[in-house]
């Protein structure tokens, strides 16, 4: 039997001492005189009484015995009256508690496992999906290329666990020819012609979208402005304010 079987279907003497309303030390010597009067008759004392130790409070190993449920039971006979009659009681609730405690199944080390790596497994099936989404909003394209940028790094931090890339410059505001027809009192035709002509639609000024187009279904560029290209235009239209009508 080993030693945690052993432990599960025995009490400690130290337990029973108290059960029976003993000191420890008169315990122990009751149960050295019964396993004495066991061998006189051949029988084995083991069945009823399993010598070992414990470390007391100054970490010196005691003597103590492990009892069986056929030693609470010769215990039990050499007691009479309520004080028997009480620890008889005692010891029986004792090793049906413990053996109501072995009924109930262990869960399998292996099942655990299983339920692990499942559960782990969820949590990353869970992160590939939302940065799939990620990645997916980023390929709509009237998204600016900083938004797109933005998602790209989210997807990659959500898979890594980390940030990988490096940060995404902050997004900057963005202004349509309408609105800047309206701050220099012209029409979005104009604002149009004139970045053209001096070459202003790039990455410095602004960002090339995709929208739905005011006149159709269809989807068409359209170029969004930042507020660098404004003081270019307010030198423009300081210079040549003739131009500020069609």
């Amino acid at each position: 039997m080993n030693d945690i079987t052993m432990r599960q279907t025995t009490l400690d003497s130290r337990d029973v001492a108290t059960m029976v309303e003993k000191t420890h030390a008169n315990l122990l010597k009751d149960v050295r005189g019964y396993i004495e009067n066991l061998a006189e008759v051949s029988f084995h004392s083991g069945d009823f009484f399993q010598e070992t130790t414990y470390l007391d409070a100054n970490n010196q190993e005691r003597p103590n015995y492990l009892i069986t449920r056929k030693g609470c039971e010769f215990i039990a006979h050499k007691m009479t009256g309520q004080k028997g009659t009480r620890f008889t009681a005692a010891y029986i609730n004792k090793f049906h508690e413990m053996e109501s405690g072995q009924k109930q199944p262990a869960l399998p080390t292996d099942r655990l496992r299983i339920q692990t790596m499942n559960a782990e497994a969820r949590l990353e099936y869970a992160r590939i999906r939302k940065a799939e989404l990620f990645l997916k909003l980023s390929n709509v394209d009237t998204l600016s290329t900083e938004y797109k940028g933005i998602l790209v790094a989210q997807a990659t931090e959500v898979l890594a666990g980390q940030p990988l890339l490096p940060p995404v410059p902050s997004v900057q505001k963005t202004h349509s020819a309408t609105d800047l027809a309206e701050m220099f009192s012209t029409t979005a035709a104009m604002i149009g012609r004139i970045t053209n002509a001096k070459g202003l639609k790039t990455k410095e000024y602004g960002e090339l979208y995709r929208a739905k187009s005011k006149y159709s279904s269809k989807e068409v560029d359209t170029f969004k402005y930042y507020d660098t290209v404004i003081p270019v235009l307010e030198k423009f239209f300081s210079k040549q304010p003739a131009l500020t009508t069609v």
